[in-house]
Order: structure tokens, then C-alpha cells, then sequence
């Protein structure tokens, strides 16, 4: 007998009838909308991303204002998540820390404690450091009391938050910004405050400026960090289209033997330029360096000394630090941001600041209209009182013979020919408003109202009135940048090159397209100049017969964060593959196999490798990974124990991955294994005499293979 459980009937309210794609395709299209809008990308009004924005408010709400005491930042970043970004404190924390850097160009926010610096040392825990606006930092949000922005209810509906902060400067065009969404990105180089605020004066004098001014006004970037930008080239794409690629270089000094670096390109740490250079002096790349020092201190700032040794020359040293670090890199400017609709679209200069003048003049009309507002209600109720001041004995009459409240408003409104509200003021007034001194203010304030309704009438009615009080508040606002911290840092140096050599102990060498690629000790794809795979097939091969083909899917641009890496254990070769190539995989016991990549499905960061070749025995192994083409005269030298071969690339079949191979060079008199593999796209030569390609099933040659070379 077997029991039945009775389950209870379904609600069919509660059940969604829909496949698992359409349910994740409409969730990760609505998280990929909500990271584009809401997380990454800024505003190209107030430049800001919601984060910061929502910073930036809840320390004007607290007062946190210029000489006021600061605040704790667990304090005002708990404040933060806990009214308005419910994302997490640490986050917060990160995005006010960035904010208050010594590196960024306008500190936004006046940290006090140990934050980020240009060693890429992280912040102090938020539970020691404090915070408040600095100068800058204020006039971001100066006008929020006036109304100035639209508000919206908060994510909870217990508070209001501005939809844009009312800033007095472009925030986006002065300190940058780097953001990566789905499916969109954002690169905002920094740029010299000043420079920025005579643009903006320009362009809203002059719209239709031609693009030969803007590059005078803002000739290029100018980051906090200094450095040089080198050349002109991508100067004028980028402010003209938005987009364009900058050779950016440190600042490095040669004094005697030492090597100086005293400032940095954008983006890049100090500890990542120091392990660099450490690797490539334990490589051997830099062997002419005996020394490096790191001399940063607070006072005198960045200071990376590299000693040169003895009988090396300290500007070969330079020259190789430009080629193989970040020293010199480029940075590629992407100005993404959002519209008026939270859509992320490309933006150009000009029209940054256009959406920035666009800010100010509705920031000066919303503001001129509640101020409108306000001196309209406060003259109705002046010109009521004055009304009342031209027979005040008949009004105290009237109230006087009144029975009750009622009866003295309706009184009013009929002997003087008022309304209810003013009836009801003039009620609510204190005996000592009704003496002569009194009168001759009144009179005043009434005439001083009367001057700025017609004021705030021109405001709001006419846009040329409103670019005067703009263009006036763009030259108090400049005041701000005139501290000699705001004078450009960054040099344009036009006649200067990008560095194209490195240079070792023979002088100058070219730099090699992909030459240098390898699976290195952390497991990852990168080049002798420290760049990460980003295109491209690389390959890996261990000797147990493993393979790994991957695109660098998963892979940071930069050396910065390296994912989990696979175990190199054994590892025998890597490289990168051209278009069109194969690979060929040689055996100890004289056997290979060619495989085609397009046969093996690419591997991830973290991937050890798949089943490549099957080996013959436990003593087996793979001694070499050759890549091969089809080409006419492809050759591969085979050397074992006691004889040699050159055996035709086009006689090797293509095989699938996992295979045993094919036998190409028979071991004979004994031999155990091949010693060595290598190739030649043009064949070999013995002496002066070119050596003629066997097929697969030809014995080898008795004799030493030393003698067989490579044909030139």
C-alpha cells in the first residue's frame, strides 16, 4: 500500500508562465539598464554619477560645509546608504575617497587622514578619516536652497533628492571619469579648471566658435597627476569628435647615473611601475640597472630613483623604462555620458560645455522663478498693508466694533477693498507695526520688491538677461581656481615622439609586434611592456601533453587586478598565434602532432589546459610546440641521440586534439628520444648547401645536427 500526499491546489495568481530565457533576458536587460543609468556612467550636466551625487547632497544637508568640523566618513557614508544609495558603505566610502585624493585635479571633497595617493595606496579605514566640501565642492551644491533642481522622492519615499546637483563649474571636463557599463564605457580625461571656465565663457558668448578657438582655450588635458602628453596627434580628434588616442609620458629625469621619475601618466600607481621594473631586472630585459629607490614622501612628493650600473648609461636606462612600462602609455578618450533621458551617447567638448551652460540656465530660471514666487506673495501682502496704513484709525474701528474674528475679516475686506489673505495679515500684525517708523520701512521694502519683481520678471522671460547673470557667476565661480595648485600641470610638448625603441647594450632595437607574448609566472598572457592579452589567440603548451588556447576573454587592460590564474607547472612554451596557423606538438618518442585551433574551444583565464597529445609512455614528452603554416619550404629539424632530420611542414596531417600523432622521426641504433625540435619557414642549411625535406616515413641521418642551420 503506498501513501499519497495530498498537495494544495495552486494559486494560478502566483504562477509566471514564462520561459527561463525570456525571464533572464528581461532581468539582465533591466540590470544592464540600471547599471548604464543609475552606477557608471555620469551626467553630462552636472557630471556627476548618481553615487557622487547623492554624496555630494548628504554632506550639504549635514552642513558639512568649508570651515564647519568635519565629520567622520563611517558617519556621513552609513548617512549616505542609509537615506539614499542602498548599495553598500564601502562603495560610498571608495567613491568619496577617489573624491578627496591628492591626485585629482579638484578636490571635491577636504579629507583629512590618509587618503588615496599617487602610490596607489588604498584609503584608511572610513572609521579614521573625516570629511567635509571643500570650496569647490560647494559650489556644486551652493543652490539647492533655492530650488534650483528638481527633486525627487528617494528610493524608499521617506526622503527627496536632487535629480542633478546645481553645480557651478563643470565637474565631468575638470576632473575626468572612467566608467564601464553594458555595453557602453566612458573615458574623461582632466582638465585645467581655468582653461574650462574661459571656454565656458566663450561658447556662451559665442556659440558657433570655431574649433581652432576652443583649442586655444583648452589646448589639451591637464591631469592632477602632471605628465606629458606627447605630440599633437589625437589632440584635436579628441576635442573635436570626442574620441582619440593621446601618447601620454611620465616625467623622468636623468642626474649622473640616476634615473628620476617624478610624476606619472594618469591611471597608473607607483607600486605598479616599481614591480614592473622589478620584473624586468630579474628577467634579465633590464640588466644594466643596479638599484631602484622609492624617495616619495608628503612634502616633496613622487620620487622613483633607478641607478644605473657601472659602464651603462643612465639615458639607456630611460629609453628602456619609456618602451617596457607604463612610463608611457596611451590613453584613449571615450566621452560618454548621459543625456536629459539618462541615455549614454557620445559627446564631443563643445557640447559638454553646452550641456553645462544648458545646466546653468535652468538652474538660474528655476531659481528666478521660485524667487518670483516668493517676492510676488510678499508684495500682495505689503501693498494690503500699506492699504491699511492710509486710514489705520478706521481699521482699528472696524476691528474694534467687530463680535468676532470673522466678522473683522469681512469688515476689512469690504472698507479697504483687500483680500482674505491680506485681511488675514494685516489681523495677525503686532500692535508696534502700526507706528510712523514703520510706514517709511514698509515704503521701502515695497519699492525694493517692486525693483526686483521687475528683475526676476526679465529672468524668466528673457534668455539673454539670464546669460549676463551666467556669464557673471562663471567669473565669481573662476575665483575659486586661482590658487597656484590650479596652474597647469600637464605639458603639451608637440615635437616630441612617442618612444618607438627600446634600447640595450647595442644601441637601439625595434620594438616586435607580438613577438614577446607568453604565459607568464602569474599565469596570465602578457608582453615584454607588461600589456595583457586583449587580442589575438594565445597558446600554451605544458609537457604532459597539455594544450590551452585562449582570447584573453576575462583579462584586465592593465596589470592591475589579475584574475585566478592557472598552474604553470611544467609548462613548456606559449606564444600568440597568427591568423592561419597551427600548431605542431613534438614528442620525445619521435612523434608530432599538428593541431588546428579552430578544432579547440579557447580557454578563460583560469583554464589549465585541455588533452592535447597522447603520450606514448610515463618516461614521454612533449619537448616542443612549433607554430606551422602551409607554406612552400616550412621545414622542422628533428636532433636525437645519435642522428638528425628536416622533415616537410606540408607532410604533417592535421589532426584533432587528444590523438597519439604520427611518427616523423624514426629512432634507430638504440636511440631513446629526440633531443630537440625547431623550425624554419624557408628550410636548412648544412654548410653552404641547403638540405632537401624528407617525408614522415624517411629514415634520419646519422651525424651531429649542430651544423644544420636555418636557411637565410
Amino acid at each position: 500500500m503506498t501513501a499519497t500526499l495530498d498537495l494544495p491546489e495552486q494559486n494560478p495568481d502566483l504562477v509566471l508562465d514564462q520561459s527561463a530565457d525570456d525571464y533572464w533576458n528581461h532581468y539582465q536587460l533591466t540590470f544592464a539598464l540600471y547599471s548604464v543609468s543609475d552606477r557608471a556612467i555620469p551626467s553630462a550636466f552636472d557630471g556627476l554619477k548618481p553615487g557622487q551625487r547623492r554624496l555630494l547632497y548628504q554632506m550639504h544637508d549635514s552642513r558639512l560645509l568649508p570651515g564647519n568640523k568635519p565629520q567622520k566618513s563611517s558617519k556621513v557614508c552609513s548617512a549616505v546608504t542609509g537615506n539614499l544609495h542602498p548599495h553598500g558603505g564601502a562603495s560610498m566610502y571608495g567613491a568619496a575617497a577617489l573624491m578627496a585624493a591628492e591626485f585629482q585635479r579638484v578636490k571635491v571633497i577636504d579629507g583629512q587622514g590618509a587618503f588615496p595617493r599617487i602610490q596607489g595606496d588604498i584609503p584608511a579605514a572610513d572609521r579614521y578619516t573625516e570629511m567635509r566640501l571643500s570650496a569647490p565642492g560647494a559650489a556644486l551644491t551652493a543652490e539647492l536652497d533655492d530650488h534650483a533642481v528638481p527633486m525627487v522622492s528617494t528610493f524608499d519615499g521617506e526622503w527627496i533628492e536632487p535629480t542633478m546637483l546645481p553645480a557651478q563649474w563643470p565637474v565631468l571636463l575638470c576632473n575626468g571619469a572612467v566608467g564601464i557599463a553594458e555595453g557602453w564605457a566612458t573615458k574623461v580625461p582632466a582638465h585645467n579648471p581655468r582653461e574650462i571656465m574661459a571656454a565656458c565663457r566663450a561658447l556662451l558668448a559665442r556659440p558657433n566658435t570655431t574649433d581652432d578657438t576652443l583649442m586655444k582655450l583648452i589646448p589639451g588635458p591637464d591631469w592632477g597627476c602632471g605628465a606629458t602628453v606627447v605630440g599633437t596627434a589625437g589632440l584635436r580628434e579628441y576635442i573635436t569628435t570626442g574620441r582619440g588616442q593621446l601618447t601620454v609620458r611620465g616625467t623622468v629625469s636623468v642626474d649622473g647615473k640616476n634615473v628620476i621619475v617624478t610624476e606619472l601618466p594618469p591611471g597608473v600607481a607607483s607600486n605598479t611601475v616599481q614591480e614592473r621594473i622589478r620584473a624586468l631586472v630579474e628577467s634579465g630585459e633590464m640588466s644594466g640597472v643596479a638599484d631602484m629607490s622609492d624617495l616619495t614622501d608628503r612634502r616633496n612628493g613622487l620620487r622613483i630613483v633607478v641607478t644605473a650600473k657601472r659602464g651603462h648609461s643612465a639615458e639607456t636606462i630611460r629609453d628602456q623604462l619609456l618602451a617596457l612600462t607604463p612610463l608611457e602609455s596611451t590613453f584613449a578618450a571615450s566621452l560618454v555620458a548621459l543625456d536629459e533621458d539618462r541615455v549614454p551617447r557620445w559627446w564631443t567638448v563643445r557640447e559638454l560645455i553646452g550641456a553645462f551652460l544648458h545646466l546653468r540656465d535652468s538652474v538660474v530660471l528655476r531659481r528666478s522663478e521660485y524667487r518670483l514666487e516668493k517676492v510676488t506673495a510678499r508684495r500682495h501682502l505689503v501693498s494690503g498693508l500699506m492699504i491699511i496704513h492710509l486710514d489705520i484709525d478706521a481699521a482699528v474701528a472696524v476691528i474694534r466694533n467687530s463680535d468676532t474674528v470673522d466678522d473683522a475679516r469681512l469688515g476689512l475686506q469690504d472698507r479697504f477693498s483687500i483680500d482674505e489673505e491680506q485681511a488675514n495679515y494685516v489681523l495677525a500684525l503686532q500692535l508696534r507695526r502700526l507706528t510712523k517708523l514703520d510706514v517709511i520701512e514698509l515704503q521701502a521694502e515695497a519699492d525694493k520688491l517692486d525693483a526686483e519683481f521687475i528683475e526676476l520678471t526679465e529672468l524668466v522671460t528673457n534668455p539673454d538677461a539670464r546669460r549676463k547673470v551666467i556669464d557673471k557667476e562663471l567669473v565669481e565661480t573662476a575665483k575659486l581656481f586661482k590658487a597656484p595648485e590650479f596652474d597647469r600641470r600637464t605639458v603639451l610638448d608637440p615635437d616630441a615622439a612617442p618612444v618607438t625603441a627600446g634600447s640595450d647594450e647595442d644601441g637601439p632595437r625595434e620594438k616586435k609586434v607580438n613577438t614577446a607574448w607568453r604565459l607568464d609566472d602569474r599565469g596570465v598572457f602578457s608582453d615584454s611592456h607588461g600589456e595583457l592579452l586583449s587580442s589575438g589567440l594565445g597558446w600554451a603548451v605544458w609537457t604532459d601533453g597539455r594544450i590551452k588556447f585562449t582570447n584573453g576573454n576575462g583579462l584586465p587592460y592593465k596589470i592591475r587586478d589579475i584574475p585566478v590564474a592557472p598552474d604553470i607547472t611544467g609548462l613548456l612554451a606559449s606564444g600568440v598565434l597568427a591568423d592561419g596557423y597551427h600548431l605542431a606538438l613534438v614528442t620525445r618518442r619521435g612523434k608530432v602532432l599538428r593541431i588546428d585551433p579552430a578544432a579547440v574551444n579557447p580557454q578563460g583565464a583560469a583554464g589549465n589546459g585541455v588533452a592535447g597529445v597522447k603520450l606514448a609512455a610515463e618516461d614521454d614528452a612533449v619537448i616542443a610546440a612549433l607554430p606551422v603554416s602551409c607554406g612552400n619550404g616550412e621545414a622542422i629539424l628533428s636532433i636525437s641521440e645519435k642522428a638528425w632530420k628536416v622533415t616537410e611542414v606540408a607532410d604533417i596531417p592535421v589532426k584533432g586534439r587528444g590523438g597519439a600523432g604520427v611518427g616523423f622521426h624514426p629512432l634507430v641504433n638504440g636511440e631513446t628520444a629526440l633531443v630537440s625540435a625547431a623550425i624554419s619557414a624557408t628550410g636548412f642549411v648544412r654548410g653552404k648547401r641547403a638540405v632537401r625535406a624528407e617525408k614522415r616515413a624517411k629514415a634520419s641521418v646519422k651525424g651531429s645536427g649542430t651544423d644544420v642551420t636555418p636557411a637565410e
